[in-house]
């Protein structure tokens, strides 16, 4: 066999490659079409009557959604940007294994929201635990709590709002309308910014933390009809 043949066969062997790999890269991304997404980490927090629902799944979908006395309120999602849910996961993939090495897992004693975390990521997954929201944990645990605060707060912000809303200082007397339908009055403002508005139709007061408004309101209206 002389040099031309060699270089010949070289280069068959090239294009074979090149054509294995172009079909187990295709291949992948077949399978991931396929193959439902399952949930990386996910929390259920309850301040108060209500409970928000944190999910971030493995195809990068963002899920938040909120509900009270078992009524859904609220249902919000995003798709991450690539590089934004290879951050998000290797930021959980971090303090679920300083968790695990720490072999100290939060527990729900203390006041304030009560909230539980299913880690499907890192070292000996899944794991669970259920914290306090007015307590102060290790590092690693407030590292993933802050995150995860992230991603709801990163699914609020990329949901339009209403008229009135953005920069709004809350007065009693001022008029709104929810996303759930329906209006109501602020009927008290508190000095940390939580709201008491009433709805128009029942009567009944609900309670708005200054962190929720966006959850649970959708618009300032002038005259409410």
């Amino acid at each position: 066999m002389n040099t031309n043949d060699i270089r010949r066969c070289s280069l068959r062997w090239c294009q074979v490659g090149s054509c294995l790999l172009s079909a187990v890269l295709l291949s992948n991304v077949v399978i991931a079409q396929i193959v439902a997404p399952t949930p990386v980490v996910e929390r259920f927090l309850t301040i108060r009557d209500r409970e928000v629902r944190t999910t971030l799944f493995s195809n990068g979908m963002l899920v938040v959604s909120g509900q009270r006395d078992g009524e859904r309120i609220f249902f919000r999602q995003v798709q991450l940007e690539p590089a934004e849910y290879t951050g998000y996961l290797t930021a959980l993939l971090r303090d679920a294994e300083a968790l695990f090495e720490a072999d100290e897992f939060p527990t729900a004693e203390g006041s304030g929201g009560k909230g539980v975390v299913t880690l499907h990521v890192g070292p000996k997954s899944p794991i669970e635990f259920s914290y306090s929201s007015m307590t102060i944990y290790n590092l690693a645990t407030t590292r993933l709590l802050s995150t995860l605060d992230d991603l709801e707060q990163y699914v609020m912000s990329h949901e339009p709002t209403g008229a009135g809303i953005e920069g709004w200082e809350p007065a009693i007397g001022d008029d709104v309308r929810l996303r759930r339908g329906g209006t109501a009055t602020v009927v008290d403002v508190q000095r940390d910014g939580t709201i008491i508005i009433e709805h128009d139709d029942t009567y009944i007061n609900e309670v708005i933390p200054a962190g929720q408004r966006k959850n649970v309101i959708f618009e300032v209206v002038d005259d409410a009809p």
